[in-house]
């Protein structure tokens, strides 16, 4: 099993490699034009997991309108199939609560868009980023004045959608809640 620390150090690696890196196939911005970012303003959280569930604690205990991004790795990967990871990841964004997860599992498909990435341990894990789903859809909007979406595929873009919506309807939600609120607090006063 890799030293959790080499882990992290690979993720950096690949953070400033591979995503944060400028890619003709996405306008000639980076992977994730926002990742250097939101490291230098130390926004991102490392975890190297053995329990899957702790990600849901993760997702559970942080402020779904804070600009953080935990990454974490999972290095019991096995214990899930590529697909069963993926309904585990769905399930948890359709009780999102403002948090989204995204996922990458080691026997999942490539990723063609991306290049390839020589990383520093052996031993393979899953990655699942746990951030804002606020943040996540305010990024992929400006994203959209762009290039960067040019490339990708009708299903790709028919997920970023179904996310806006998804965030569209829970922001209605959540506004709806908080004039209610407010219209009662000043009842009370």
């Amino acid at each position: 099993m890799a030293d959790p620390k080499d882990i992290a150090d690979e993720i950096f690696k690949w953070s400033n490699e591979v995503i944060e890196t400028p890619l003709e196939v996405f306008g000639g911005l980076p992977a994730c034009p926002f990742a250097r970012a939101a490291w230098e303003r130390q926004n991102v959280m490392l975890h190297v997991l053995y329990d899957i569930d702790v990600i849901t604690d993760i997702k559970l205990a942080i402020n779904p309108f804070a600009p953080n991004v935990h990454i974490c790795a999972w290095v019991d990967y096995d214990e899930m199939t590529a697909d069963e990871f993926q309904a585990w990841i769905d399930h948890h964004n359709e009780n999102h609560f403002g948090v989204w997860l995204m996922g990458f599992h080691p026997d999942s498909d490539e990723n063609v868009m991306t290049p390839e990435f020589d990383g520093l341990v052996e031993d393979d894990y899953a990655l699942v980023l746990v951030q804002s789903l606020q943040h996540l859809v305010e990024a992929s909007d400006k994203l959209r004045r762009t290039s960067y979406y040019d490339a990708f595929s009708p299903e790709d873009m028919s997920y970023i959608n179904y996310r806006k919506e998804i965030y569209d309807a829970w922001n209605e939600k959540i506004s709806s809640q908080k004039a209610f609120l407010y219209q009662e607090e000043e009842a009370i006063n």
